[in-house]
């Protein structure tokens, strides 16, 4: 069983390099599922792992410390609860579409309290980079502006080094417009 807990260890590592990867680089594993898969597997081992081991002090403390860390991400109406819920499920992803030269637009929902937000994500073999994070409207005069989640399809007109031009196509519209990349 040490191989076991070899493997749970090395699953806790993933994560904490996906986290730390997103929150200072702005990346994350490879394609969209890749990150969400590394957590659920983590997730479906930690009961096995705590009760095989239950018998010793450190697996008590780690149940418990789980446990009360769930507890108290409810307690604040749930707000980091449902953060990791929707980004962890992907039900907090409203739609994305995959353009030429690996570029991906999407736009997600990660939180219960925040507007829905724009990605610009460029695919990489081992890891994604998020090029542009930013709100998901697009103005098209003083008093009209277009949700990019409800875009129907998306096409790539031309990428530069600092920046993309992208057609969004709604029920009724379309509409071109450029997303500056973040420096």
């Amino acid at each position: 069983m040490k191989k076991m807990l070899i493997i749970y260890l090395m699953l806790a590592a993933l994560i904490e390099l996906d986290i730390c990867l997103f929150a200072i680089c702005k990346m994350s594993f490879a394609g969209y599922w890749s990150d969400r898969v590394v957590f659920w597997l983590w997730f479906i081992a930690t009961p096995f792992v705590v009760f095989y081991f239950w018998k010793n002090l450190v697996a008590k403390i780690y149940f418990w410390t789980l446990v009360a860390a769930t507890i108290l991400s409810m307690i604040p109406m749930g707000i980091f609860f449902f953060g990791i819920l929707l980004s962890t499920t992907g039900s907090g992803r409203l739609n994305h579409f995959s353009l030429k030269n690996n570029i991906r637009v999407q736009t997600v929902g990660y939180g219960v309290m925040g507007r829905p937000r724009l990605q610009v994500i460029e695919d990489n073999l081992l890891f994604d980079k998020i090029l542009l994070e930013k709100g998901d409207e697009i103005t098209i005069n003083d008093s009209t502006t277009l949700n990019i989640r409800d875009a129907i399809s998306a096409s790539l007109i031309r990428k530069t080094d600092t920046s993309i031009l992208v057609k969004y196509i709604f029920e009724k519209d379309s509409v071109q417009t450029v997303h500056q990349f973040e420096k």
